[in-house]
């Protein structure tokens, strides 16, 4: 028995945790005990890093007179404790405030007031990255595609050309020195090696 009323209390939520909920383009907030009753609303529904969001808040007793006192609301981000805080004053609306969030991740908001005695609760939402624009993704995808391009027409252009059948040289003409300075052939019955002296023009008679 011990052992099932442990594992009751551990999946039942907190009694100082607000209900947020995604409805639409806002996220709603809800809680409530056996005296007060808060609810609210957070724009929008999918806040940005160094963009402004806006917490507006209904704070109620369940009997009695409304409440008109003040309410605290603290941001903050996960495991940075009381980064923001704010005392707000009933509006045409209710309590309301904006708050930049500077980074992604988890961010809690702290609210307390005080009707009958002291209430403290809390609600979490996410702050997320912006997604990256269309524009971007497409010229990531044609610098890619280009990238490509260029290596296929480079495999293409150098198939067939390796160390074993280099691409052959151009032929190169011979120098003009080696095409006039041609040897005459010996005579015939000149042994090898030795040149024949040239003949005397013959004497005018």
């Amino acid at each position: 028995m011990t052992c099932l009323l442990a594992l009751h209390a551990a999946a039942a939520p907190a009694t100082d945790q607000i209900k947020v909920e995604r409805k639409g383009e806002l996220l709603s907030l809800s809680w409530r005990d056996a005296e007060d009753q808060l609810q609210g609303v957070l724009t929008p529904a999918v806040p940005r890093p160094g963009e402004p969001l806006r917490l507006t808040l209904s704070v109620g007793n369940l009997q009695g007179p409304p409440f008109r006192g003040a309410v605290t609301v603290a941001f903050s981000r996960e495991g940075v404790p009381g980064q923001v805080t704010r005392t707000l004053t009933r509006d045409a609306v209710g309590w309301s405030t904006e708050f930049v969030p500077d980074e992604a991740g988890a961010w809690d908001v702290d609210v307390r007031f005080l009707t009958t005695r002291p209430k403290a609760v809390h609600a979490r939402f996410t702050v997320s990255e912006p997604p990256v624009p269309p524009m971007v993704w497409r010229v990531l995808m044609g610098l890619a595609a280009g990238l490509l391009l260029v290596r296929v027409l480079y495999a293409v252009t150098r198939r067939g050309v390796t160390p074993e059948h280099p691409i052959p040289p151009l032929p190169q003409a011979p120098p003009p020195e080696a095409t006039s300075a041609v040897a005459e052939p010996p005579p015939a019955g000149s042994p090898p090696g030795v040149s024949t002296p040239p003949e005397d023009p013959p004497a005018d008679r």
